[in-house]
């Protein structure tokens, strides 16, 4: 098989993996040369529930991949999305006593910063380290002061974290099938990416509706600074309609796929039509009752997530957008609207968007893996360099 610069990339969402395979080209710039989505029963909710299981459906996408692409992988490039994962900030400093500014002291300040969150968190591990702001003098700068004399440098960091024990199952799902992980990537921030490279945005939310959980993540000066998973999704919506109203849930899914809720129902008396109880039986049901069981969830969704989320009550007044994304499309199209009504916000000086998921994840992998990011300070994985020397190696270049 002919060697190309091609990269395999895979996203663990809820019982099904989405591949992706990118070609490089002149500048850094890529191509999307393949996707594939596969059905996988032995992952739940975005972790290993059966390894065994997953690993035996990896080996036969994998498989039918290097068929197509012509080429055999040694490495993936993972994106994950999990409740577990956090993130915490930290403003850390060294002084300078009227010195310049050199990467040495980004240097010191950065991995005193992943010494300190390392010891106070034995559990889990750093995956995504991220700079915000950079002080001097108390200062304010936006971009890396180098050369430029102070008394005091500031460097305002976001570390993401998984558990140990989540990352050694996910990388044993591929290393099973000599698949080394080159890179875990968390969704959210690969999402942001995407977001921010395409739109130029500086500070935004991201509320990701997915199947089985909901995620916010938020955004200041185009970097990756809160994020936070629940354990509902649009799944719960399913199941609140499906015991409310003693319909089956195939069933209810039709009812959503085909009618479209963002819009008011004008007679009280309209009921859901007949042809829709395949599976169950046939009850004589309101739409404005169903509609009313719909918008319950989804306020409680949006209070949890944003409305009354008190770990985000100090940048919601620098927020300029709100991009609101769903996994199923049919959410989007026929209840996004319903979703937004629900969100408390300036609408005078926030920008709603609502998005479907689609593939932006994927796409805002490979922009990180073959650009790279200006806030983030992890290093690409297969650099031989020392700690100090590979930590802003790419800020730098």
């Amino acid at each position: 098989m002919k060697k190309k610069s091609d990269k395999l990339f895979a996203e663990i969402k809820d019982q099904e993996i989405r591949y992706a395979v990118f070609e490089q080209e002149e500048n850094l710039d890529y191509n999307l040369l393949l996707k594939k989505n596969s059905k996988n029963n032995g992952i739940k909710n975005g972790t290993i529930n059966d390894l065994e299981l997953a690993s035996e459906t990896v080996l036969k996408d994998l498989k039918d991949i290097e068929k197509n692409v012509n080429k055999i992988f040694e490495t993936v490039n993972l994106i994950i999305n999990q409740r577990e994962m956090s993130s915490t900030n930290l403003t850390s400093f060294k002084k300078l006593n009227g010195a310049k500014v050199e990467k040495r002291d980004l240097d010191y300040i950065l991995n005193e910063g992943k010494i300190s969150i390392s010891k106070n968190d034995t559990n889990n591990s750093v995956i995504h380290i991220l700079n915000t702001n950079f002080y001097i003098d108390k200062k304010k700068r936006e971009k890396i002061p180098l050369n430029i004399f102070g008394d005091h440098l500031g460097l305002q960091m976001t570390f993401v974290s998984l558990p140990n024990n989540n990352i050694k199952n996910v990388k044993s799902l591929f290393e099973n099938n000599d698949l080394k992980v080159d890179r875990l990537l968390c969704r959210p921030l690969v999402t942001g990416v995407n977001l921010t490279t395409d739109n130029n945005l500086r500070n935004f939310s991201l509320l990701s509706i997915d199947d089985e959980s909901s995620t916010i993540s938020i955004y200041e000066n185009s970097s990756l600074v809160f994020i936070k998973t629940f354990s509902f999704g649009t799944n719960s919506i399913y199941r609140d309609l499906s015991q409310l109203c003693s319909i089956k849930n195939n069933d209810v899914m039709n009812i959503l796929n085909e009618i479209n809720f963002n819009k008011k129902i004008e007679s009280i008396n309209k009921h859901i039509d007949r042809k829709f109880f395949k599976e169950s039986h046939y009850a004589k049901l309101s739409l404005q009752h169903f509609r009313k069981i719909i918008e319950s969830r989804i306020e409680e969704m949006m209070n949890y997530l944003f409305n009354k989320n008190s770990n985000i009550s100090y940048f919601k007044s620098k927020l300029s957008h709100v991009y609101l994304v769903f996994e199923n499309d049919s959410f989007k199209k026929n209840l996004g609207e319903l979703f937004s009504e629900h969100l408390s916000f300036n609408s005078q000086k926030v920008a709603l968007r609502i998005l479907s998921l689609d593939d932006l994840p994927l796409l805002g992998a490979a922009e990180l893996t073959y650009k790279g990011w200006h806030a983030e300070a992890i290093p690409y994985v297969n650099q031989k360099k020392s700690l100090f020397g590979r930590l802003f190696s790419r800020f730098f270049n």
